[in-house]
């Protein structure tokens, strides 16, 4: 494990080191000296630099473009000036915020009108004592910009601002605000060499017709190692599943560091146990700043539902204070909370940006508490490589109690702090930057991609591959990734957006992914359904009963949803309102955040303002290919000159949908003064289209007549009249389970289970029997998988039976007893187990565990849409 080296104080001179000496024997008691005060290097209006201003380029002819950044470069013929630099419309006039230049810069090309020279040099030489150097501990400075800056040591780049994607000298780029931003950095003392150094500052226009530029560096300075603050920037990312946690955090100590986790339970009085476990981490290295290190650490083997506590840091160099966070069971019903570009630093006051960051995370506690993580469509900050910015990011408690998920935006690329200070899960070796990643949380495939590449063959094969190994653990699918294809705002008009859109969208529709989160645009923005590049616009508009928009994909629809500002430190203008995938947009210029419910049938997102909760956009994505189950009754005999109800008796379920016995239809009639043999036809219908139909043969007898051979249901697809099942069954017999039937040992009465026949039944009609007091609960399909759903009728007597699968000739497949409990009695029982289905102990018998069967069963018999929360 890699660690920094011992802390080394900086002596500005012989006679400091004196003069700390008489103060340290003049001492009753040992102390530490004064802190040496800093070594100034440059400072505005006192510095002297050398620019170059005429649209040429330094390094001409030369294979390194920062070869002119080099000490030995002769830079003799170039102008010379102190202070701050720039111009505003050709002038030396104020720009935005009052700032006026103190040397005027020749804004324009030659001969070509008003078109802005892109790229404006700067040169400076410092000389550094070798004993000054020898006790240095970082080099810290200051820029003030407009509209991009490098900041160069000796041709090394040490800092860069709004710089991410230039890569020639000669050209524009940068921020494009109205005022000059400021921008801070550190670097490791490394960089100066005793005697002369050479610091060199690379000024950028932000396009042609750029209104202004601007440069002043106010002042870098040689320090010393600050005194250590120990682990700072802690935290806590989401892991591979539930079962596992990342962490990552920065400490200056100059320690090895690990982590402490133990139960929340077992740490309440404010320390950690003597038993805590120890967490060694997995990477760890030197930060870019050259002072702190940077750590990585999993935490595996979480147990659901369990509230752990952890500190990092050591015995030696202190411990971080005690952070609590949760685990969760592993229901498929969840929440979690989706951001848009929270971009600290981007208004040009850090502090502001910070301060809207953690309002919109308090605001996510209020508005969506049952949320289970956070997700971030990325541009964490302005500047890839600003430490202070980072730090803003991960300051609220949240950041270190809540798993989070990034995402590589823009303008976190070109730095190693966003891996530094990111511990991500299962990072995909083939983006170099890596930015591809997954995780599973709850039955959702979450894929991350790092949309800064443009390298397409690349992401398709990770989501192929991932999909192809992680998709059979997945009900549901999402993919993350920042620059959003399906935007109202300017980016979405720009070439390099439509060539994404042009080559992702057919892909993410093939690999039948579900929704697209995404930022980068600073606007609200809902699609139509999406089958590649092409909108599905439906007829009608159909809502739930919150309010929500309902939405039904067919193969290869695809939902795209992009998040505005969520800390409000920028907006965009919406120039494409009127694109054909746009189904909804909002800008509102205020920060906004949103609430993803998942459930069985359907995917719900709520976005709401972060100031007082209004709900900006709802929409329910509903996927339900599965048809309701029709349970037939197992009387099938009626006596000539009776009446008869085709209805008494049946059942109707639904995975997704709330249906009653009205959206049951009964083609055939029975007539009840011929004896006979009637077949009927019962069909039901879902509201996605999805249509049940079962046959039953209705016999009817003479009074008192004994029952005929074959006088049970008939399944569905037999031949006309033929009867398919046999007459009521012996009772299985035998309290051992027999053959490959099973089913959830203690089930609710009135509740739909799933019962496993097995696979090699699949696709045949068996009928399900329970005893003692024989009862046909209908004729069933088994799916692919191998199972069916059978409803247990709700006027079951509470106590022990036996569940009994036949096939269509009547030969038993298999048996289990099973503990049937009433729905009221389920009700007064609190708690809950990790799963269902699974063998109950004795006690009723955890009674617990029927409370969750019950909600589980709630869940598959009625529609699920998103809670609008207050």
């Amino acid at each position: 494990m890699r660690t920094l080296p011992p802390r080394r104080r900086l002596l500005a001179s012989a006679s400091a080191m004196v003069m700390a000496a008489v103060a340290a024997l003049t001492a009753a008691t040992t102390t530490a000296a004064a802190a040496a005060e800093p070594v100034t290097l440059v400072s505005s209006g006192t510095t002297q630099w050398r620019y170059l201003d005429d649209n040429t380029d330094p390094a001409a002819g030369t294979a390194d473009r920062t070869s002119w950044a080099a000490p030995g470069f002769d830079d003799s013929a170039w102008k010379t000036g102190s202070g701050s630099f720039g111009a505003k419309g050709g002038e030396r006039v104020p720009l935005d915020g009052g700032f006026l230049p103190d040397v005027l810069l020749n804004q324009y090309i030659e001969g070509q009108g008003t078109t802005n020279v892109p790229t404006f040099f700067f040169r400076t030489t410092v000389d550094v004592d070798a004993q000054t150097l020898a006790e240095a501990g970082v080099l810290r400075g200051s820029v003030r910009y407009d509209d991009a800056a490098t900041v160069y040591v000796n041709g090394t780049r040490v800092a860069g601002f709004h710089d991410d994607g230039i890569t020639e000298n000669m050209q524009y780029g940068g921020s494009n605000q109205a005022a000059p931003i400021l921008a801070e950095f550190t670097a490791p003392s490394s960089v100066l060499v005793p005697g002369s150094n050479t610091i060199a500052v690379e000024l950028h226009n932000g396009r042609a017709s750029s209104s202004d530029l601007y440069l002043d560096v106010p002042s870098i300075t040689l320090e010393e190692t600050p005194e250590a603050t120990g682990p700072t920037s802690v935290m806590l990312g989401v892991g591979s599943d539930q079962t596992q946690r990342n962490l990552s955090w920065f400490s200056d100590t100059g320690q090895p560091e690990v982590v402490q986790i133990a139960p929340a339970s077992a740490s309440s009085d404010g320390t950690m146990p003597a038993d805590a476990r120890v967490v060694t981490p997995t990477e760890t290295g030197v930060s870019l700043d050259g002072v702190n290190a940077y750590f990585h650490a999993t935490l595996t083997e979480l147990a659901p539902a369990t509230a752990y506590s952890y500190r990092v840091g050591s015995e030696a160099g202190g411990w971080s204070e005690i952070r609590t966070f949760q685990t969760y069971s592993d229901d498929l019903e969840h929440e979690f909370t989706f951001v848009g570009d929270p971009q600290i630093g981007s208004s040009g006051n850090a502090e502001r940006d910070a301060q809207g960051w953690a309002e919109a995370l308090d605001a996510a506690d209020r508005f969506f508490p049952e949320s289970q993580f956070l997700l971030s469509a990325g541009d964490q900050v302005e500047t890839a490589s600003n430490l202070d910015e980072y730090r803003h990011l991960l300051a609220p408690t949240q950041m270190s109690t809540q798993a989070t998920a990034t995402t590589l935006g823009n303008h976190d690329v070109g730095s190693p702090l966003y891996h530094q200070h990111f511990n991500l899960p299962n990072v995909s070796d083939l983006d170099a930057a890596g930015g591809n990643y997954w995780f599973l949380h709850n039955g959702v495939l979450h894929l991350n991609i790092n949309s800064n590449s443009t390298d397409y063959a690349t992401h398709e094969r990770f989501l192929r591959e991932t999909i192809a190994a992680q998709g059979e653990r997945a009900h549901w699918t999402i993919l993350t990734f920042h620059h959003s294809i399906f935007s109202v705002g300017p980016h979405s008009t720009s070439s390099g957006l439509a060539e994404r859109r042009a080559a992702l969208a057919p892909i993410i529709s093939e690999l039948d992914i579900d929704m697209v989160l995404a930022g980068h645009d600073h606007s609200y923005a809902r699609s139509f359904l999406m089958n590649g590049t092409t909108p599905t616009v439906p007829e009608a508009e159909e809502a739930n009963a919150d309010g929500a928009e309902v939405v039904r994909p067919s193969e290869d629809e695809v939902l795209y949803i992009t998040g505005n500002s969520s800390s409000g430190s920028k907006y965009y203008a919406t120039p494409n309102q009127n694109a054909s995938w746009v189904s909804a947009w909002d800008q509102s210029r205020t920060p906004t955040i949103a609430n993803v419910a998942v459930a069985e049938c359907s995917l719900t997102t709520t976005t709401r303002r972060v100031d007082d909760g209004t709900v900006i956009d709802a929409v329910e994505l509903v996927k339900d290919d599965e048809a309701p189950e029709i349970g037939l009754p197992g009387e099938n005999r009626v006596e000539v000159g009776t009446a008869f109800d085709p209805i008494a008796g049946v059942t109707i379920s639904d995975l997704c949908d709330d249906l009653t016995l009205d959206a049951v239809t009964v083609e055939g009639e029975v007539d009840t003064d011929r004896i006979g043999s009637y077949r009927l036809t019962y069909r039901a219908a879902d509201e996605a289209g999805n249509v049940a139909t079962v046959e039953r043969t209705v016999e009817v007898v003479e009074p008192g007549a004994d029952p005929a051979p074959g006088g049970g249901p008939t399944p569905p697809g037999t031949p006309g009249g033929e009867p398919g099942a046999p007459q009521v069954p012996s009772a299985p017999g035998a309290d051992a389970p027999r053959g490959s039937v099973s089913a959830p040992a203690t089930v609710v009465a009135g509740s739909t289970i799933t019962v496993e026949v097995g696979e090699q039944y699949a696709g045949q009609r068996v009928h399900a029997w329970l005893f003692s007091a024989p009862r046909h609960l209908g004729t069933h399909l088994v799916a692919a998988d191998g199972t069916i759903r059978v409803t247990i009728p709700a006027d079951v007597d509470a106590g022990r039976h036996q569940l009994a699968i036949y096939d269509s000739r009547g030969e038993l497949i298999g048996a289990q007893w099973i503990t049937v409990v009433t729905a009221s009695a389920a009700a007064n029982v609190k708690g809950a187990l990790p799963s269902t289905g699974a063998e109950l102990s004795s006690a009723l018998v955890p009674l617990g565990a029927v409370l969750l069967l019950a909600g589980a069963v709630t869940a598959g018999a009625t529609r699920l849409a998103g809670r609008r929360l207050a």
